[in-house]
């Protein structure tokens, strides 16, 4: 174990002022907590003298019952502690090294720790939960999937049974009744996805129906950068059944027989592609008519469209999968599928078509609301990660907390070896496959970590080529990711996966594999965010183990391809192909950080875009709930609905009251949806509005304001008109022609691979500026 006197210690002398620098500045990530090692010294030498005790001994030192645990009192927060690390060695079989007691605190004095691969998050997470479940918190755990949160739900179950507490987990699959009593445990764990999916049927129930989700209150998130970050800005939906829309097969075969670049183009960044002259020519004389642009076939003209970038952009084993006759999306953050989620209806029906499968059902979007909302909704919130720093700037912009970096238990040795850059992906790849096959040969296990699906099963054919036989882990099988770590360690294993972000599950070395040097990490290209990168190179080394790491990087990745256009050619480069001038190497992570960047402004647009819808939201499920839950809000109501006639308003809630409460509730629906699908044809425009000099942001938040405005008088006449014309004997929504979806499902709503509002107003502009010449940089 660490001795405290080192855990105290910040890096290198020569790095102590750097960190000063950055603490007196408040740099993101920089938080001082080292600041709470008296508490930690005080839980250390408590939990000590706890192990003399007995069982009923130690339970009698937990608070009273009728006492709430105070996390601001560092007597209180160190006796707890110490008693939960004792617990912890005798229910788990783990004892909480001081690196990882030093996490706890600070998680629960409310601050985001960095905690490297390897280090036990998993534990800490038990020890703030039940703190924070001991004060009277109800603690949501958040993790990256469901098979993590059943299984650490049922690991820390004997521990908090220790405290008294209550655990369960929230998964697919479970009922509504189940739900709800999973929900009103004390310590509840699930991923971030079930809680907003919950909150957005809770925000469809009628009277009498009881709700899913008491309230957000604590959340603890485990790899809180995967969890809230890479996922911040996909919208989570609730839709309804929908009538069907009309087939576009005839379409998806006319683009089928397209040519690129004579009849369609793509930009250089792949995010857009659009026809040519000759291509719409083709078209139109293909559908039999004279003017694909005119007014009255604007329909067909985005149907159209949709078909070409599910032709051209999307792509099969990059951006989904087809599995068990139907296509799954890919999380490019994961490397894994992405539970529940699709494309817009119309490209998601574009891509079914172009797999020649059967087009799934239409839908309504009832209501949607994006991941980082849910994430705002908690009073109090914390997490850790492996690479929390790097998120450290975002985190504070985006969610309001501090981040800091806890040290590791054991020195890291392992060998973070510099990048190897070629000119060509093959030769890339021909050199990464040799150093594998050194690797096997010598016993040493190999994690080569690879961009797409298509990558890795195309770079496990070369290894095969060259007679190692790698274990694949991907989105096609990411089912038995678990069963597959547990073996990536052991000697002589050699495993190729897509991103490792969000796993959860370490890799453990077997007997032998230390003394051929550790695991050896190779990245077949960086991703276009270095923390991904981070994530994976730090699957090596855990706990102190030997390793190596290395990336091997080519001009042709796409982290180069779709940044930037480079006009020269390296002055220096080896036989093998490898680049040996400094200008190239530094090009490749000037790319990187302009992927980075549009990462970023990607997430501030998209935030700035449903910042004014997330307030009508909350004013109409206020109106909602009040409506619900609060009598007089009722009779508040119908009296703004019939102003000269209050008798009329006695009379609906004093004889049937209930179907009054289900007509309100059905008309507010009803003009919430209307409102959502009109801002979402709005968004689909917006960026044209340059043309007029206009700021499309403001544009669109001046039309989302006036036509907010009038949602509520339309609503108080909606419900007039339908309880003035209802029969006497009425006493349903059917009996008064009204109906609610039949069905409801959920689903996420990936992000739209030809670009955001910000995208189409750059690629606009672009176009415009260079008179429709493609994009290039051109470094010289």
């Amino acid at each position: 174990m660490v001795g405290f006197e080192e855990l105290r210690g910040e890096g290198a002398w020569w790095q102590r002022p750097l960190g000063w620098v950055g603490r007196f500045r408040q740099d993101p990530g920089t938080t001082n907590l080292y600041k709470y090692a008296p508490v930690v010294e005080r839980i250390v030498s408590q939990r000590a003298s706890l192990r003399l005790l007995g069982d009923d001994e130690l339970r009698q030192k937990r608070a009273p019952d009728s006492t709430r645990l105070d996390l601001d009192d560092d007597v209180e927060l160190a006796g707890f502690l110490a008693v939960a690390s004792e617990a912890a060695r005798r229910r788990l079989g783990l004892e909480p090294f001081e690196v990882q007691v030093l996490a706890a605190v600070s998680m629960l004095r409310g601050r985001v720790v960095d905690m490297a691969t390897g280090e036990g998050k998993t534990l800490v997470g038990f020890l703030v939960s039940a703190g924070l479940a001991a004060t009277g918190r109800r603690v949501h755990v958040l993790s990256a999937n469901d098979y993590l949160a059943g299984r650490d739900a049922a690991a820390g179950r004997p521990l908090f049974a220790a405290f008294g507490l209550t655990c369960a987990a929230v998964v697919d699959g479970m009922g509504e009744v189940e739900r709800a009593e999973a929900y009103r445990s004390d310590i509840a764990y699930a991923t971030v996805h079930q809680v907003g999916f919950d909150l957005l049927r809770d925000r469809q129930r009628i009277p009498g129906a009881r709700k899913l989700v008491p309230g957000l209150d604590a959340a603890v998130v485990d790899e809180i950068d995967a969890v809230l970050l890479d996922d911040a800005m996909v919208p989570l939906v609730i839709a309804g059944d929908a009538d069907p829309q009309p087939e576009g097969a005839s379409l998806t075969q006319i683009i089928a027989e397209l040519t690129k670049d004579e009849h369609y183009q793509v930009e250089g960044d792949r995010r857009s592609a659009s026809y040519t002259e000759a291509g719409v020519f083709r078209v139109e004389s293909a559908l039999g008519i004279d003017d694909l642009y005119a007014e009255e076939r604007v329909e067909l003209l985005t149907a159209a469209h949709v078909a070409l970038h599910a032709r051209a952009l999307v792509e099969r084993d990059v951006h989904y999968v087809v599995i068990d006759g139907r296509v799954q999306l890919v999380n490019d953050a994961r490397g894994r599928v992405a539970d529940r989620q699709r494309w817009p209806d119309g490209l998601h029906a574009a891509i079914e078509r172009k797999e020649g499968l059967e087009v799934t059902g239409q839908a309504e979007v009832l209501d949607q609301i994006l991941v980082e909302t849910v994430a705002r909704g908690y009073r109090t919130l914390t997490g850790m990660s492996g690479t929390a720093l790097e998120a450290a700037e975002r985190l504070s912009e985006d969610l309001s907390v501090k981040t800091g970096a806890i040290p590791t238990n054991r020195p890291r040795i392992r060998e973070d070896t510099p990048d190897r850059l070629f000119v060509t992906a093959e030769q890339r790849d021909t050199a990464a496959a040799e150093v594998v096959r050194a690797a096997h040969d010598a016993g040493q296990p190999v994690l080569v970590g690879t961009g797409s699906v298509a990558d890795s099963e195309r770079f496990a054919q070369v290894l095969a080529e060259r007679g190692v036989e790698a274990q694949l882990l991907n989105a096609k099988n990411d089912a038995v990711e678990a069963e597959i770590i547990a073996r990536a360690g052991e000697r002589g294993a050699v495993t190729v996966s897509t991103q490792m972000a969000g796993r959860g599950v370490d890799i453990r070395l077997g007997p032998g594999a230390a003394e051929t040097g550790g695991l050896l990490v190779l990245g077949l290209g960086r991703y276009d965010s270095a923390r991904l990168d981070r994530q994976l190179r730090g699957r090596s080394g855990r706990q102190g183990d030997p390793g190596r790491a290395v990336f091997y990087t080519s001009l042709d990745d796409d982290v180069i391809s779709e940044q930037l256009r480079i006009g020269d050619q390296p002055r220096s480069v080896g036989p093998d192909g490898v680049i040996r001038d400094k200008k190239f190497i530094h090009l490749y992570e000037h790319a990187q950080r302009v992927a980075e960047g549009k990462l970023l402004q990607l997430h501030r647009t998209t935030r700035s875009y449903h910042t004014m819808t997330d307030q009508h939201r909350q004013a109409v499920l206020d109106t909602r709930e009040r409506i619900l839950t609060e009598p007089d809000s009722l009779d508040d109501y119908l009296r703004q609905v019939f102003t000269d006639d209050p008798a009329r308003a006695r009379a609906w809630t004093t004889t049937r009251r209930r179907l009054a409460t289900e007509v309100v509730l059905y008309q507010l629906d009803r003009a919430w949806t209307d409102h959502l699908n009109r801002l979402a044809a709005v968004r689909e425009g917006i960026h044209l509005r340059v043309l007029g000099r206009q700021n499309p942001l403001d544009e669109f938040n001046r039309i989302a304001n006036d036509g907010f405005r009038t949602l509520g008088p339309e609503t108080v006449a909606a419900v007039g008109r339908v309880l003035d014309n209802a029969p006497d004997d009425a006493t349903t929504l059917h009996d008064l022609g009204l109906r609610r979806p039949s069905s409801t499902w959920t689903y996420m709503v990936t992000d739209n691979p030809f670009g955001s509002e910000a995208d189409r107003v750059i690629a606009f502009l672009g176009n415009v500026i260079r008179g429709g010449r493609p994009p290039s940089v051109t470094y010289t």
